[in-house]
């Protein structure tokens, strides 16, 4: 990628999805969350709505991306599961259906040869994807999970492995 992103903050946390459509909106959520917070300087918070390929340029530039997006993977509602860049890109499926997906966008920015970020996605199991606004209370009270496990991962505390949260 060009180097127009070299004086970004170095971490971006981005949350992909659309709170009109119930558990989609985690993403947006845990955004509004972080941003009433006070986080280092070298961290950014981008609610990128549904991403699409407008997602490689927020990724360029920086050294850690921590995106949290809603996933469907056979788990319990309201369960958060940490993946790596990989995984998405195998199981394209799995989150939430956006203009591109994010395994769209990976596999986009891999097969054009751009040097993507260490990366660690955050997909919350779904109660529900419809038309309604609000979170399912399952997925609700995953937040404080989760903005836990992103504030360690942003400040360097958390396994480099994939793993469950």
């Amino acid at each position: 990628m060009a180097d127009g992103g070299l004086s970004r903050p170095r971490t971006l946390v981005v949350g992909l999805g659309n709170p009109l459509r119930g558990d989609d909106g985690v993403g947006p959520r845990v955004v509004k969350e972080l941003l009433q917070r006070e986080l280092p300087s070298h961290v950014e918070v981008v609610d990128a709505g549904s991403g699409g390929m407008d997602l490689l340029h927020l990724l360029e530039g920086r050294n850690l991306a921590v995106v949290v997006d809603a996933a469907r993977w056979g788990g319990d509602s309201g369960e958060v599961k940490r993946f790596n860049p990989r995984q998405v890109e195998l199981s394209p499926r799995t989150f939430s259906p956006h203009h591109a997906s994010l395994a769209e966008v990976l596999a986009l920015a891999n097969a054009l040869g751009y040097t993507l970020p260490q990366m660690v996605v955050f997909g919350v199991q779904p109660s529900k994807i419809e038309w309604e606004s609000g979170l399912s209370p399952a997925v609700e009270s995953a937040i404080p999970h989760l903005i836990d496990a992103i504030l360690k991962e942003i400040m360097g505390a958390a396994p480099k492995g994939e793993s469950d949260v």
